[in-house]
């Protein structure tokens, strides 16, 4: 075999490294691709799950009048809003009224309500529980479910009644609960003793009270005059376009009494 001249030799080891480093690069390359690529797979964020919407509460309740404004209503944790006509309200909403403003709210159970002055009522499974102002509530017929009346100083039964309860704004005042026809029940919070009133009865039940006997003592009738004001001047009785339905059980319990 002919020896490979000097130049030719040289030309081929130049050749040859050139390809070598041209392999070590293209593998370079492919090794820092699989890098970038399994980076990629590592910072792809988790799949996320969307949470089920909130199901809505069931309507046990409508406002069915609003006589003058601010009547507000809260619905479950919102922010307070301006109540609108026909609007239906679940359980734990709140509704207000200020000033001269009154509103009415039949439950699906077939009581029926109005508050006014400065009240706040939430409404609880079967309880209407009033912090303040007056409130007036009515049933006609029997009721499928007992309701109660919680105030800050005791809880009143409806028994198929008229009942009137005025908390004044006054913290340290007496609450004051009145039968204008029908039977309530009263009882304290923490107790299952009752004081039951009848038709143009009432009871002044001062925060703190404790003892039911003494209460039992206050129980005493309306006087005639001060009903028939009341009837004819009460913004719950006239300030609505309709009258109330038990009116006239209303004005036959004035008539009975002194």
């Amino acid at each position: 075999m002919q020896p490979i001249p000097k130049g030719i030799a040289l030309a081929l080891r130049g050749r040859a490294k050139t390809m070598t480093q041209g392999r070590s690069l293209a593998v370079a390359l492919l090794m820092a691709g699989g890098m970038a690529l399994t980076g990629c797979e590592r910072t792809t964020p988790p799949e996320t799950t969307v949470a089920p919407a909130q199901e809505a509460q069931p309507t046990i309740a409508t406002i069915q009048a609003i006589v003058a404004n601010p009547v507000s209503v809260t619905l479950g944790q919102g922010e307070p809003e301006p109540a609108q006509l026909d609007q239906t309200l679940a359980y734990g909403d709140q509704i207000r009224t200020a000033d001269q403003a009154l509103a009415e709210v039949g439950l699906v159970t077939g009581a029926m309500f109005r508050i006014g002055g400065n009240a706040a009522l939430t409404l609880q499974p079967n309880q209407l529980q009033l912090d303040a102002g007056q409130m007036i509530t009515w049933v006609e017929g029997a009721l499928p479910e007992p309701v109660e009346i919680v105030t800050p100083v005791g809880i009143a039964g409806i028994r198929g009644t008229t009942v009137f309860v005025n908390i004044d704004d006054d913290p340290n005042a007496p609450v004051e609960i009145f039968s204008w026809e029908g039977e309530v029940a009263f009882r304290l919070a923490d107790g299952e003793d009752e004081v039951v009133l009848t038709s143009g009865q009432q009871l002044f039940v001062s925060p703190g009270e404790q003892d039911i006997e003494t209460l039992r003592r206050q129980v005493q009738p309306l006087d005639r005059a001060i009903a028939q004001e009341r009837l004819e001047e009460s913004p719950l009785l006239n300030g609505f376009n309709q009258p109330l339905p038990t009116r006239p059980e209303l004005e036959a319990t004035v008539d009975t009494l002194n």
